[in-house]
C-alpha cells in the first residue's frame, strides 16, 4: 500500500482492474484444456494447432499469459506498474478483435465482450487519479481531455485560496440564493 494514501483505492483504478481480469478465467480453462489434450488426453483432429505436442505448447504458452496477466493485475493495484496490464490488455483487444471478425474461430459474443472490457479497462487505466496512483504527473493532455469530458471547471474559493473543481452547472453550491417571496 502507498504510504502516503490510506483510504480506498481510487475508483477508476478498481474500475480497470476489475475489467482487466475478464481474460483470466478464459486463460485458465484454455491452459488446463490445452496441456490435457497434448499430453494425457489427446484429441482427434488437435484444437488449435495440427499436432499433439502443439496443443501442449499451447497450453503452456495460456499458463505464461495467465500468470503474466496476474502479476500485471496485482502491480496495477498496488500502484507499481500501470504498463504491463496496459499491454496485456491491448493484447487480449487485438487478439479479440481477430477472432471476433473471424468467424471459424468461434461466435463473435465473448470477443465482443472481452473488446468491451479491454477498451474499459485501457481508458480507466490511464485516467488522472490512475496516473496519480502509480506515482506520476498526470500529463496536461489528459487533464485537459478530463476537464473536457466531465466538463468540470476550476475556481478558486476567496477564504482559501485553494482551487475546488466544479461540476457541470454546480450541482451543490457553496452559498444557496435566497429566492424572494411572490407578491
Amino acid at each position: 500500500m502507498r504510504e502516503d494514501y490510506t483510504d480506498q483505492t481510487p475508483g477508476v483504478v478498481t474500475g480497470a482492474v476489475a475489467c482487466g481480469v475478464a481474460p483470466l478465467p478464459l486463460l485458465g480453462v484454455y491452459s488446463v484444456i490445452f496441456l490435457i489434450h497434448g499430453s494425457i488426453k489427446p484429441v482427434q483432429p488437435p484444437d488449435i494447432t495440427s499436432t499433439k505436442q502443439g496443443e501442449f505448447v499451447a497450453g503452456w504458452i495460456s499458463l505464461a499469459l495467465l500468470i503474466v496477466s496476474v502479476v500485471a493485475v496485482l502491480w496495477m493495484l498496488n500502484g507499481k506498474r500501470r504498463w504491463p496490464l496496459a499491454i496485456v490488455q491491448a493484447g487480449v483487444l487485438g487478439t479479440c478483435i481477430d477472432f471476433a471478425l473471424d468467424s471459424t474461430k468461434g461466435g463473435p459474443f465473448v470477443p465482443s465482450l472481452m473488446i468491451a472490457t479491454s477498451l474499459i479497462s485501457l481508458v480507466l487505466m490511464f485516467a488522472p487519479s490512475a496516473w496519480w496512483w502509480v506515482g506520476r504527473p498526470t500529463p496536461r493532455l489528459v487533464e485537459g481531455l478530463a476537464d473536457v469530458l466531465t466538463r468540470r471547471q476550476s475556481e478558486r474559493t476567496p477564504a482559501t485560496g485553494v482551487e475546488r473543481p466544479v461540476a457541470v452547472a454546480s450541482v451543490i453550491p457553496e452559498e444557496i440564493p435566497q429566492r424572494e417571496p411572490a407578491a
